[in-house]
């Protein structure tokens, strides 16, 4: 079986599946395609802005009037025929309503990118998680593969009578072990699979991912689309302060038209009235004790927003730093595990070392190659991380 260093297969993208398996190689930009506006996830997060588009166009939306006709003793001598049209005239406080309404949309959109954003992230772990998987299930299985052969070599020399059972079967115990660890790998690796296919349900049974190379670090600059969101909420809490104000409602106007019926002749004639409310009792402090209230949260949900922004954009800077150099230095370091496990094995035969020595190499070989699998996944979730602080900032005022 193909054998390779974990320099090599940390180097660059390689598909983690076992040599004799075959399928599609699937990769990371190939799984994120499938995220668009037709993904069950999306269409259900673009519901906030239809909800803000519905009350924007009902605050836009003028009252209906009202049309009554009343018709009073109709069996008299003196019969009464009322048609009458009121319609209440806008208030004051309806333009600062718009534009409230206004800002509810900007702010829905906005969460909404936000939303997407969190899509895309999640779809990468997934991913990730699934490589990861495959890889450790392909690192134990070449290892197993490999103690699986010594024993057998070790078990036809002792049969020989050139060596000793003893080894022999201390060999077979070490592969037995890495069979259970490859069978605990593929059960984590379907699992992981499992995770992946429900952000894509067409993928391949049997496709096979790509470990994702650590990219680069993306640039931190601009506002935060948190900020940005509370920025924009917090506008509207102040236009929706403005529109508790006026205490005066607007008048209502009635216009319509009178026919008597007398005997003999009629008259009839237009009808003119307005009626207005007169704040006696009710002068809306609920609705400015409301607005306060939701105003003063506004205030406070945008300075958590930036204290947040700052101590994330910092600590995620410094985390992926951190896990890059430990990386770098962790490949470095295992760039020659082969040679390694082909010299311990060397001295082994020639009688140099002994089994244990030959085994704890081995271990401590695969251990330190499933410890940079872990690192590499570490790395990876602190690039999400930074990515999602990078996408969701907007550089510059006129951006």
């Amino acid at each position: 079986m193909h054998r390779f260093s974990l320099i090599g297969l940390l180097g660059g993208f390689f598909a983690v599946a076992g040599a004799a398996q075959s399928g599609p190689v699937v990769t990371e930009a190939e799984f994120l395609s499938v995220l668009d506006e037709t993904h069950p996830a999306v269409r259900e997060s673009a519901e906030a802005v239809g909800l803000a588009e519905a009350r924007l166009l009902a605050a836009r939306a003028f009252d209906n009037p009202v049309v009554e006709a009343v018709r009073e003793d109709p069996a008299g001598p003196i019969g009464q025929t009322d048609v009458l049209v009121s319609w209440q005239i806008p208030n004051a406080a309806r333009r600062p309503e718009i534009e409230a309404r206004e800002g509810e949309i900007g702010a829905a959109r906005r969460r909404l990118a936000h939303d997407l954003l969190g899509y895309r992230l999640a779809m990468r772990e997934a991913y990730a998680g699934w490589a990861v998987a495959a890889a450790r299930w392909q690192r134990l299985s070449v290892q197993a593969e490999r103690v699986e052969s010594l024993a057998e070599r070790e078990a036809s020399r002792a049969e020989r009578g050139e060596a000793s059972g003893l080894q022999a079967r201390r060999l077979r115990l070490a592969a037995a072990t890495l069979r259970s660890r490859v069978a605990l790998a593929v059960g984590a690796s379907e699992r992981a699979r499992g995770e992946a296919a429900a952000w894509h349900p067409d993928l391949p049974v049997d496709a096979r991912p790509v470990l994702p190379e650590l990219p680069e670090a993306p640039p931190l600059d601009g506002t935060d689309s948190r900020v940005r969101a509370a920025e924009a909420a917090l506008a509207s809490a102040e236009l929706a302060q403005l529109a508790t104000r006026p205490v005066l409602a607007s008048p209502e106007l009635t216009l319509g038209w009178r026919r008597q019926d007398l005997t003999p002749g009629a008259v009839d004639g237009p009808i003119f009235g307005v009626a207005w409310s007169v704040p006696l009792f009710d002068r809306r402090q609920a609705a400015r004790r409301s607005s306060e209230a939701g105003l003063d949260a506004a205030r406070a949900r945008l300075e958590l927003a930036e204290r947040e922004s700052a101590a994330a954009r910092a600590a995620a800077r410094n985390n992926f730093a951190r896990l890059g150099a430990a990386l770098a230095d962790a490949r470095q370091e295992l760039g020659a595990t082969e040679r390694m496990l082909d010299g311990a094995e060397a001295a082994f035969r020639q009688g140099e070392a002994g089994l244990t020595d030959l085994l704890e190499t081995h271990r401590s070989v695969t251990e330190a190659e499933l410890a940079v699998l872990d690192l590499h996944e570490a790395a990876l979730a602190a690039h999400r991380e930074l990515e999602r602080l990078a996408a969701s900032r907007e550089g510059g005022a006129g951006s």
